[in-house]
């Protein structure tokens, strides 16, 4: 499934990175020659966007995506903490449970509040996985702090068996947290 239109210069970006890093891990793994912090600011809003954007902050939010998707842990968070909306606290959130710091992932978590995009989650994530272990943050809604708690037990061993699915709903969590924020940035649906 597509979430961010093909034309526009942030699916493309996103489609290079995942060429090098599949998979992004639950914790930062790689250490990428591609200097993609330089290439990303280099982009005007419009040019990441592929439309001139009605909402800058989000374009923002697009661009700290990206960032913690390429793994560039420094760069995402010094973005996102900037940003003050839910999207950007989303990020930055996300930016915490990946560096391993669960604790401060849950404060930001709750400083997103509720969220389209756990809706979104909740209804795709039983495509990605019937593991056993989704059911407690997934029903009857998605639970940011439950998933984060499943990746604190898969990274410190438990629930080794489920690292997998863990890994593949994170990748579902960044596609539809982006396609969200490139709807609010662009002012249209994707």
């Amino acid at each position: 499934m597509q979430y961010l239109p093909d034309d526009c210069q942030a699916a493309k970006i996103l489609d290079r990175i995942r060429q090098d890093i599949p998979l992004l891990g639950l914790t930062p793994a790689y250490d990428l020659s591609e200097p993609w912090p330089d290439r990303i600011a280099r982009l005007s809003d419009e040019e990441l966007l592929g439309v001139e954007p009605v909402d800058p902050a989000m374009t923002a939010c697009i661009r700290s995506g990206l960032l913690l998707r390429a793994d560039f842990q420094e760069a995402s968070h010094n973005l996102s903490q900037t940003i003050s909306s839910p999207e950007g606290s989303y990020w930055h959130a996300i930016m915490h449970r990946l560096e391993p710091d669960y604790s401060n992932s849950k404060y930001w978590f709750n400083r997103v509040g509720p969220h389209p995009v756990f809706e979104q989650l909740a209804e795709q994530a039983p495509s990605i996985t019937e593991a056993e272990i989704l059911a407690g943050f997934t029903s009857p809604a998605w639970d940011p702090f439950g998933y984060t708690d499943a990746c604190e037990a898969a990274v410190r061993g438990q629930l080794e068996n489920c690292r997998l699915d863990l890994e593949q709903l994170q990748e579902l969590e960044f596609d539809l947290l982006l396609a969200h924020c490139y709807q609010l940035a662009a002012g249209s649906p994707v």
